[in-house]
């Protein structure tokens, strides 16, 4: 009998626990809910975005400019046009002075949005490098950005990238600081 009681007192125990851990959280939800707090963690957008610039963005090189794909280099940079893609990447190239300076424009129907970002060769392939990824409103709007810390003595590629199996992109883009 006593074992029997030990065992009730137990369980109520246990169930008053839990209920008032359940009370806890309800009220908790209240207070958040009237003074309007959060106890979650919001996520950082971390989002980088190419700065609007002024300059003119003029092609150099590009016989077809109304290819699907083409890119040419001439004094320095790499240039490149592209008309209904998603994705695409340039041909490798050093940056001797370790830095690059990207200018781009384009035009979408769907995502409002294109990216490029720098992929470094390494053996058996590419390796993406870090924090070099920048997005580019597509409204025709000339954009700038910069990657710098390159290895002046590795190769690279950029890939312009578009989020999107239903709309193209058309668009613009120099690499300056290309050897």
């Amino acid at each position: 009998m006593k074992m029997k009681k030990r065992i009730i007192a137990l369980l109520l125990a246990v169930l008053l626990a839990v209920g008032l851990t359940s009370c806890k959280d309800v009220l908790k939800g209240i207070v958040h809910k009237v003074t309007g707090t959060s106890d979650e963690v919001q996520e950082e957008d971390t989002t980088r975005w190419a700065d609007a610039t002024a300059d003119p963005l003029i092609i150099q090189g590009i016989a077809d400019s109304s290819a699907k794909f083409a890119a040419a280099t001439a004094d320095g940079c790499l240039y490149a046009v592209f008309n209904g893609i998603w994705s695409r990447s340039t041909d490798y190239f050093t940056a001797p002075s370790g830095n690059l300076s990207i200018m781009a424009c384009g035009t979408a129907e769907g995502t409002q949005k294109f990216k490029v970002a720098l992929w470094k060769k390494v053996d058996g392939g590419a390796e993406y490098v870090p924090d070099s990824t920048y997005y580019i409103h597509t409204d025709g709007t000339n954009y700038r950005c910069t990657v710098s810390g390159l290895d002046p003595a590795a190769q690279y590629r950029v890939t312009i990238s578009y989020d999107s199996s239903r709309y193209y992109l058309y668009g613009l883009m120099k690499v300056e600081g290309v050897g």
